[in-house]
């Protein structure tokens, strides 16, 4: 029998969940726990690797773990991928949620990230509307780790956070979340590990092919995409076969945005008795006045400052990608008890970005006219016209190509009790960013009228402006014209910043498994694994700017040349295309410029680098200081064993090992030693104070020999001992399960905080002892600890039956090492070479501990009479808090949740299915969470709540051929950033898509 399957869609960004929608969740909510509560409670089979008495069954337990069982390859449809979640959660070693492929090449949703959101305890960030990184438990995406067939999957530009747009869900088999820890799992991940598994040829038993092409509108764009996939398996016989699974696409992105971009305090405008904020300082201050009188009369004033928005603009940012994912795997038993494997993997994303901006840039005091400015009761300014504006018309155009590659070959050999799995892998991600920058300024734009409503969404239109006449400031007679080519009167300027980083990581590892005769222990495991990575980035800059009334060199005659207004003008003019409508389609609540004049990229390339004769390509370019590169070399042994007994009769079981880890680290970057010394007169002499007497100030001697300008590697090492333990009681056998796991485990510090980039002072004075003068570097830190932290769970799995889980989880993660905000630190050997100086730098600090609670409830009414009995569902719920963030806000003093964890998060997923055709609808909610501890007003900056809505529908045309059609976004979400209460900062939109596709099967 053949169950149709479907694709769940979800896009997260911003906005509050209307009644409405809270009412449908709830509703389907309430059903689903109902119906679980009530299902019927068939035994199901646990197949567990800790099973003393079913040995057999350990060995093919522990080989599905590790990807590498043999199952028949058949349709399957939304019910078959929940089963198989559920089977995956009850064979895991420690605590774990799954996914799992509905069909070959049919992953629940278009995105991996957006697949794991329904997890729970899983938060999703989102970039142009697609699914981006994910946290686990609050943890942060960078400190996670990931992999693909057990090999690490790398991260761009000195991150270790996976973007999971970089390989399609296509080539997906099953996604493992695993919360816990085991000793045999590759340490890095404190937040948990995300286990990405793909397919192997032998799983099937004769060759297939699956073909799937699919078209995508999304309602902000134009141009439709395009994607396809095919998946073949060729058997040479019962033990050779060849899998190629590849993912074609053309990937059509774009945000709308309207900016605040963040907020400030410029002056007090409302000239209220009452504080803005208290600073602890002055907090017995309480008259303005009374700051005249203190030792820092500026700060103490800011009390009084309202906040302002800094920089309003809008922003229209597309992108057009061609991906390409594709997955090729050999698979050869030689024998009955060896078997080896080799794969390939390549994702690449080959985009062309267009950003066009439209700034009013409004930043200070004095391009704002005070008299104009209105004040709300909480202190925050809701309308005001500038007095001194510039305005930019910018736009950025750029090919970034991202590629990552896998090297992946494997054996296993096993004989009666013993197994020994080797594995050697090559991981490597790379990007190429071409960064042209063009924009048009023009300075002194008075007149503007900016108009904020509720939210703080500014409404604004720049041609109420007119260009100051310093001559003659009540001359208004200049009008600003956004489209006219005369009205920017200042600047013309094109930048050129390209980039690159490239991050690999070389892997080997053997792992040795007995299953020992014993009525106790089930399993021993062993096993050595070494690893490289490294880390290097390169960057590039150059700039043509031309101020109108500035000279610059003619570059015929070599005579200077003044660039004139009418030189502006020429430039600019033929040089601009419209832009698309701002917010087409979408209800924003403020008007907007609708379209422009845009800065069109090449063609003013063009013409600027001949009016400067200067045609510097990249090849013309060198690399600037501050690139850096990091090699992190780990030697790790693990040794594991799981057991089982009973006690009072339950049967008990678990696993418990540690796993030691040793780290070198070497860092290579800029360094620049300066040499400050004692001024002297021609003979030698100390020049001295005529009136002290005392020697004067030293100065930086440039000839100095100690002086250094060049690259130094720092090296420094660790070693973590990580213990786990994994213990499970069946309450009730096959059906009520209670988990206990605790263990310690680390994350390495980031790359880009481990670069060694030092700018230091040396001081050779004769005031040295009298100023008490220390030689002093601003640096990075390469000897930065990992992140450590202690966990502890506690489970309660209740299966009424093979269909269903109804289960509650609460965890507590005590981070007792975490990197903090760069601080000064004295008498540091900082380059391991005997010199002490006093470094400000990133360092390890105290942590802080996450804690909360997780629920969960899935359910198949297979027992309810048809047609009914179609009808399925999930639903979860998460709960986070963290104590001791080491965070506060720097107006209040309040302590700051935890960057990344929102409080609450839930998913409802609900579905009908039936031989010939199936629906699910999917909606994804979280709470607001903090993505800047402080912007320039001082304020937390926060990414709103949010709620998301997918759906999709699939209709069997045949056995072997099918079609289907789904939204994403249905309910129009935007991604909103905001600094308090009517301060909004950011607010995306990236619109609707909806697609519609077909999969035929060979």
């Amino acid at each position: 029998m053949e169950n149709v399957m479907e694709r769940n869609i979800t896009t997260a960004t911003q906005a509050t969940l209307s009644t409405s929608r809270k009412l449908i969740a709830t509703s389907i909510s309430t059903i689903l726990l109902t119906g679980a509560c009530f299902a019927s409670a068939p035994v199901w089979a646990q197949e567990s690797d800790q099973s003393a008495t079913q040995q057999q069954a350990d060995e093919l337990k522990d080989k599905d773990a590790e990807g590498e069982d043999t199952e028949i390859i058949e349709v399957k449809g939304i019910r078959f991928s929940q089963r198989s979640a559920l089977d995956r959660k009850k064979m895991a070693g420690t605590i774990t949620d799954s996914l799992v492929a509905e069909d070959i090449g049919m992953f629940p949703d278009k995105n991996v990230g957006e697949a794991l959101q329904r997890i729970p305890g899983v938060q999703l960030d989102r970039d142009f509307g697609e699914g981006q990184g994910i946290s686990i438990r609050g943890v942060e995406p960078g400190l996670l780790r990931v992999e693909v067939n057990n090999v690490s999957a790398q991260g761009f530009g000195g991150s270790r956070a996976v973007d999971f747009r970089d390989m399609a869900a296509e080539l997906v088999k099953s996604v493992d979340v695993i919360k816990g820890s085991e000793a045999r799992l590759t340490e890095g991940g404190i937040g948990g590990t995300v286990q990405v598994n793909t397919r192997k040829p032998n799983e099937f038993d004769e060759n297939f092919l699956s073909v799937n092409a699919e078209g995508q509108y999304n309602d902000l764009i134009d141009d439709p995409s395009n994607k396809w996939n095919a998946t073949g398996v060729y058997k040479f016989n019962d033990d050779l076969g060849v899998l190629v699974n590849v993912t074609g696409s053309t990937k059509n992105t774009m945000i709308h945005a309207l900016r605040n971009t963040e907020w400030a305090r410029f002056a007090d405008y409302d000239n209220s008795p009452e504080k803005t904020f208290e600073d602890a300082n002055f907090a017995d201050v309480t008259d303005k006045a009374a700051c005249a009188d203190t030792a820092d009369q500026a700060a103490c004033e800011q009390q009084w400052f309202d906040f302002s928005p800094r920089l309003p603009r809008y922003g229209i940012w597309g992108r057009e990608e061609d991906r390409l994912s594709a997955n090729v795997v050999v698979q050869y038993r030689l024998t009955d008890n060896l078997q080896t494997h080799a794969s390939y993997t390549h994702n690449t994303r080959d985009k062309q970005a267009l950003d066009l901006n439209l700034h009013l840039e409004s930043q200070s005091a004095a391009r704002i006219n005070p008299d104009s400015v209105v004040v709300d009761d909480q202190h925050n300014v809701t309308y005001f016209e500038t007095a001194a504006a510039t305005v930019t018309n910018r736009t950025l155009e750029f090919g970034w190509d991202q590629t990552t590659e896998m090297y992946e070959t494997g054996f296993e050999y096993s004989k009666d009790a013993w197994r020994v799995e080797g594995q050697v892998a090559y991981s490597l991600a790379e990007q190429d960013i071409d960064s042209r920058d063009t924009h048009i300024t023009a300075n002194g734009v008075a007149g503007v009228q900016v108009d904020l409503d509720s939210r703080g969404a500014p409404e604004w239109d720049f041609n109420t402006g007119y260009i100051v006449n310093p001559d003659d400031p009540t001359d208004t007679s200049n009008s600003f014209d956004v489209n006219d080519p005369a009205s920017y009167v200042s600047r013309s300027r094109y930048k050129y910043a390209p980039s690159q980083d490239e991050s690999d990581e070389t892997m080997a590892k053997l792992d040795l498994t007995y299953i020992p005769d014993s009525d106790f222990l089930t399993l021993i495991r062993a096993g050595v694994q070494v690893r490289n990575q490294g880390y290097e980035n390169a960057n590039f800059q150059y700039n043509i700017i031309r101020d109108v009334g500035s000279t610059y060199e003619n570059p015929e005659t070599g005579e200077s040349m003044e660039w004139t207004m009418e030189d502006q003008i020429a430039l600019i003019t033929g040089n601009t295309f419209q832009s698309p409508t701002l917010f087409d389609g979408y209800s924003l609540g403020v008007d907007t410029i609708g379209n422009y004049q845009a800065v069109d990229t090449y063609p003013f390339i063009e013409d600027i680098q001949a009016v400067a004769n200067d045609f510097t390509t990249r090849q013309d370019l060198d690399v600037r200081t501050g690139n850096y590169n990091v090699e992190v070399d780990t030697q790790a042994i693990y040794l594991q064993t799981n057991f089982e007994t009973y006690i009072g009769g339950m049967r008990l079981w678990g696993n418990v090992g540690a796993r030691y880890v040793e780290t070198q680290t070497a860092a290579n970057g800029d360094v620049f030693e300066r040499i400050i010394v004692d001024q002297v007169d021609d003979d030698g002499n100390v020049l001295t104070d005529p009136v002290t007497g005392e020697p004067l100030p030293g100065i930086e001697d440039t000839d100095h020999p100690d002086t250094f300008n060049g690259r130094k590697t720092v090296e420094e090492e660790y070693n973590d001992f990580l213990p786990s333990l994994n213990v499970n009681l069946a309450l009730i056998e096959d059906e009520l399960v209670l988990y206990f796991g605790t263990a310690k485990v680390m994350s390495r510090p980031k790359i880009t905080d481990l670069n060694v980039n030092a700018s230091c002072t040396i001081y050779r004075t004769s005031r040295n002892e009298l100023d008490d003068l220390r030689d002093y570097c601003t640096a990075g830190n390469p000897a930065l600890k990992p992140y450590r932290a202690k966990q502890f769970d506690i489970a309660l799995n209740w299966y009424p039956n093979e269909d269903t889980i109804i289960s509650g989880a609460y965890f507590v993660k005590d981070i007792n090492s975490w990197v903090i905000d760069p601080t000064t630190r004295f008498d540091v050997d900082f380059f391991n070479d005997g010199r002490s100086f006093d470094v400000r730098q990133k360092i390890n600090g105290s942590g802080v501990t996450t804690k909360g609670f997780e629920l969960q409830a899935s359910t198949i009414f297979s027992w309810l009479p048809e047609p009914f009995d179609g009808f399925g569902g999930a639903i979860n719920f998460t709960h986070m808090t963290a104590d001791d963030v080491g965070l506060f806000n720097q107006l209040t003093g309040k302590e700051l949740p935890f960057p990344s964890q929102s409080e609450n998060s839930y998913n409802v997923t609900a579905f009908y299915e039936t031989d010939t055709w199936s629906f699910r609808v999917a909606y994804n909610y979280r709470d607001e969470y903090l993505i800047n501890p402080a912007d320039r007003s001082g304020n937390p900056v926060f990414v709103d709540d949010s709620g998301y809505m997918d759906a999709k529908f699939i209709y069997n045309i045949t056995d072997d051929f099918r079609a289907y059609i789904d939204g994403r976004n249905l309910t129009g979400e935007v991604k909103s950033y905001n600094a308090g209460p009517r301060r909004l900062s950011d607010l995306q939109w990236a619109g609707r898509e909806y697609s519609v596709g077909v999969i035929y099967q060979f």
